[in-house]
């Protein structure tokens, strides 16, 4: 990746291990919690499925809800990096989302349901734009906006474009959004394809036996010409699409291998240049399988290893941006995050995750995604002097 690196100046974050990052970083610390569970109401049946909801943000006023998780995120990162009104006016808003603001969609049906047999469902979210067109209202951006949809890897794939767009010298700053909240579809349509567990979620483990969906919000500020000290930027991406399945990467690891190598290449290291690296690891039989086989592959010795979801949940579109905040916050910290008591030896798979908070010193750290349909992405960032 060529001239000057853009930095990491703002973080805002909310998941269901608190609001604001130093609510977050502090939960990470601690025994990893089951999660609580949300009722979808399809037809005449009810049921209630395990998933991670947002801290201190309870399932109700769902028109509404959408709209104040990200207003608190953004105003977080905004003021973290010390964005003034003037600069807003020329910020680039990248977000990377699923299923955009379905839950408000879903909201207005069971009201306009109420008053009318005739309602129609989803009538009034007719666009992905639509948060980002009011993002940019309620803060007063009006620079260029982009909203990526690419299933898990929507997020990261933001960050990726928006450190694009800075080293092209077409913007001086950008506002990533990386947004994920309970609907019923969502819900839903993973329960149809049997992929959820009713347990914890246990990546690369010999036990895993899928999936614990969960909402997050994240925001990031990237600036050029802009540093402290153990500031993190990104050193290299890559991102390549998977057609082997409409839901799995190829078990083989092949494609996960390719999609980790273009990374290396683009950030011009080495495998063993990289100190730790923070696993997609979704606990579903294949994607564990491809990720574990893909990693193999590329490192001869294997980094540290750390997973995220077991602690947040699969937060979809969100999760690029929610597990990167999650990470570069715990090593700015100078620790690893940890997953005691799941994958503490290799099993099937032959790897091993980080059981205990070590410490992290600066370093160049990879940080995987892969996405459902195919989508496959690998950042590399880093808190080293270029």
């Amino acid at each position: 990746m060529s001239r000057a690196p853009v930095y990491f100046t703002g973080l805002g974050l909310h998941t269901a291990l608190g609001r604001g990052v130093a609510a977050n970083l502090s939960s990470l610390r601690e025994p990893i919690v089951a999660p609580s569970s949300a009722t979808v109401r399809f037809a005449n049946r009810e049921e209630s499925l395990p998933y991670y909801l947002l801290c201190e943000e309870p399932l109700a006023d769902l028109e509404q809800r959408l709209y104040r998780v990200i207003e608190s995120a953004v105003e977080e990162a905004l003021d973290a990096a010390h964005v003034s009104a003037a600069q807003r006016r020329t910020l680039g808003l990248f977000i990377g989302t699923s299923s955009s603001e379905i839950s408000v969609a879903e909201a207005v049906f069971k009201r306009e349901l109420k008053q009318s047999r005739d309602a129609a469902p989803l009538m009034n979210s007719s666009s992905l734009g639509n948060i980002a067109l009011w993002i940019m209202e309620r803060f007063g951006l009006r620079g260029p906006d982009f909203t990526i949809n690419t299933a898990c890897t929507a997020s990261a794939n933001a960050v990726m474009h928006a450190d694009a767009l800075l080293r092209s010298g077409r913007i001086e700053r950008a506002l990533i959004v990386g947004f994920e909240h309970f609907n019923s579809i969502t819900a839903l349509g993973f329960q149809g394809l049997q992929l959820l567990t009713d347990d914890l979620m246990r990546p690369f483990d010999s036990r895993r036996n899928g999936l614990v969906l969960g909402e997050a919000c994240a925001a990031l500020v990237l600036e050029k010409n802009s540093r402290t000290r153990e500031q993190f930027w990104l050193r290299g991406a890559a991102n390549f699409c998977d057609t082997h399945s409409i839901s799995a990467a190829n078990p083989d690891g092949s494609t996960v291998r390719y999609t980790l190598e273009r990374a290396l290449h683009s950030a011009e290291l080495a495998p063993d240049a990289i100190s730790a690296l923070k696993a997609h690891g979704t606990a579903s039989l294949l994607n564990d399988e491809a990720e574990a086989a893909g990693m193999r592959q590329v490192f001869q010795r294997m980094p540290a290893l750390c997973a995220l979801k077991p602690r947040i949940g699969h937060t979809l579109g969100a999760c690029g941006l929610a597990e990167l905040a999650l990470f570069c916050g715990a090593a700015q910290q100078g620790w690893l995050p940890a997953t005691p008591k799941i994958c503490a030896t290799p099993g099937d798979l032959g790897v091993v995750l980080n059981q205990t908070p070590v410490a992290l010193p600066p370093g160049n750290f990879m940080l995987n995604y892969f996405g459902f349909g195919g989508n496959n992405t690998s950042l590399i960032v880093s808190n080293l002097e270029r």
